[in-house]
């Protein structure tokens, strides 16, 4: 009598089999590279906002931020920071006459302080010197729409 080898079993396949890292491997991995996004975030949450957490800079006291906003609101005119950047910008138009991103900006800046009339024949100009800037139109439209519903 001859006797022959048993067959081998036939290997279910759809039977689940283990891949990937075990968990004692990759949370640890997980865990590390969380601290260091969460540390990369905070990081850069600090530098944005400051010491202090004051969206205007670093300070030594939020008591000299109040202070000195209520003395220049008190003088009736924009902040010191922004009359230094209206006379850049009007020394930069002054420089270079077609400049029409300097035109621009000063525009923006009559139209955020709600002076439209003022702010519509800056965004002409600006379209005079680049009738394909897309700031200098959205701006005029803007501006004519709100000197409209001002007026009424």
């Amino acid at each position: 009598m001859i006797r022959c080898a048993p067959r081998p079993k036939a290997v279910n396949v759809a039977e689940p089999s283990e891949r990937g890292l075990p968990p004692r491997i990759y949370l640890p991995i997980v865990i590390v590279v969380a601290a260091l996004f969460l540390g990369v975030m905070a990081y850069l949450i600090v530098v944005g906002f400051g010491v202090t957490g004051s969206v205007f800079g670093k300070t030594g006291n939020a008591a000299s931020v109040s202070a000195g906003s209520q003395t220049s609101v008190q003088g009736g005119g924009p902040p010191p920071a922004v009359m230094e950047q209206l006379a850049t910008l009007r020394a930069r138009i002054a420089e270079h006459p077609n400049d029409d991103v300097a035109i621009t900006q000063l525009a923006d800046e009559y139209l955020a302080a709600g002076k439209y009339a003022q702010a519509i024949p800056l965004y002409k100009r600006a379209l005079a010197v680049n009738p394909k800037n897309v700031a200098a139109q959205t701006g005029l439209a803007e501006a004519q729409e709100s000197l409209r519903e001002s007026q009424q």
